[in-house]
């Protein structure tokens, strides 16, 4: 499946109508000084900083790809690079079924059990960022970071944190018995009689494949692996987070590194997740509305916060990977129409259901 134009056009309106908001709640004047003002030197180096989670992101990758065949890194690692550039270039996330055509067309893997690998990534990507917020939260509470005059409401954060963890929960328990349980599978895919006759055998077709990709979970001593391979992933994420702040003058407004640690950890874990809902392309605007906000709520001014939050992601963290996303399509002699184009779900391609130019 692929983007239809309403897919596309409508995440633009919504990163641009979040954009525009944040605008104007801010003094551009003082927006523009903040930009002005920072130190750029240290932007080099976050970006290599990046590109070496990209690496360790193909290496936790190749983990899960482990039970389907034993494919290097180096293969890998272009392969995730066009994927997060396809994410942050086409809408609800379909850079994912991407990354998975684009290895399909690679490896002799099926490009349904990539894509349910890539959808265990996701999980553990999720879990690794609430356990950063469960880890800073409440020390940042504690030492009295948060701004008592910020209207933030309690309950409101709780019962999305709540429903979060729930969301997470249900589908890391949802992919474990598939992975583990072949009476649990079986029972799923005959509720699959549901789907009309004609299109019965290529849905539980794609059902097992998906089934296939998820055979890494099927011990608790692999869980604990996946959750070990995701720290350096976020950790070096998070590590661009805190060198840019000092280019901000983040730093200025907390009393200690190790509270800046801290608050790097919370805006990581918060700012990225709220790009896990598909809404917006590429996350831009939800990343930047709850990375300023969460700036704010621990007394950091709006227009710095804003600053600040635009450059990490689009500067930082979309432009880079996706120049490099496109060269090496361009080195593959490809392009986006040309992968969302492809037909075919035996596992060598992708079904189009729309155009994308």
């Amino acid at each position: 499946m692929i983007t239809k134009k309403w897919q596309f056009w409508l995440g633009g309106a919504v990163s641009v109508a979040l954009l525009l908001l944040l605008l104007y709640q801010v003094d551009l004047g003082e927006l523009k000084n903040a930009l002005q003002d920072a130190n750029y030197s240290l932007l080099a180096p976050s970006i290599a900083i990046y590109f070496v989670a990209v690496w360790f992101r193909a290496t936790r990758w190749r983990y899960l790809l482990a039970p389907m065949g034993s494919i290097p890194v180096r293969r890998l690692y272009p392969v995730v690079i066009i994927g997060y550039m396809a994410n942050n270039l086409l809408p609800v996330r379909l850079g994912e079924v991407v990354r998975s055509y684009f290895l399909a067309r690679q490896e002799n893997i099926n490009t349904g059990s990539a894509l349910a690998t890539i959808a265990v990534e996701r999980i553990y990507d999720g879990i690794t960022l609430l356990a950063f917020a469960a880890l800073s939260a409440p020390w940042l509470l504690l030492l009295g970071e948060f701004d008592g005059t910020v209207d933030v409401s309690r309950t409101t954060g709780l019962l999305i944190l709540a429903g979060t963890v729930f969301a997470f929960s249900v589908f890391l328990a949802l992919f474990t018995l598939l992975g583990s349980s072949a009476s649990f599978a079986n029972r799923l895919e005959g509720c699959l009689n549901i789907v009309p006759p004609g299109l019965r055998p290529k849905v539980k077709e794609l059902f097992r494949t998906f089934v296939a990709g998820l055979a890494v979970l099927n011990s608790p001593g692999k869980h604990l692996a996946l959750f070990i391979y995701s720290l350096p992933v976020w950790l070096l994420e998070g590590s661009m987070y805190f060198m840019l702040a000092y280019s901000f003058g983040i730093d200025e407004h907390f009393d200690s590194v190790w509270v800046l640690i801290l608050v790097v950890l919370l805006l990581t874990a918060t700012s990225n997740l709220a790009t896990s809902i598909p809404s917006a392309i590429g996350g831009i605007g939800p990343f930047e509305v709850v990375a300023q906000k969460t700036l704010i709520a621990l007394g950091v001014g709006g227009e710095l916060a804003l600053a600040y939050s635009g450059f990490v992601h689009l500067i930082a963290l979309w432009l880079p990977v996706n120049l490099v996303g496109l060269a090496l399509l361009w080195k593959n002699d490809l392009s986006l129409r040309e992968i969302t184009a492809s037909r075919g779900t035996s596992g060598r391609a992708i079904e189009p259901t729309g155009e994308l130019s």
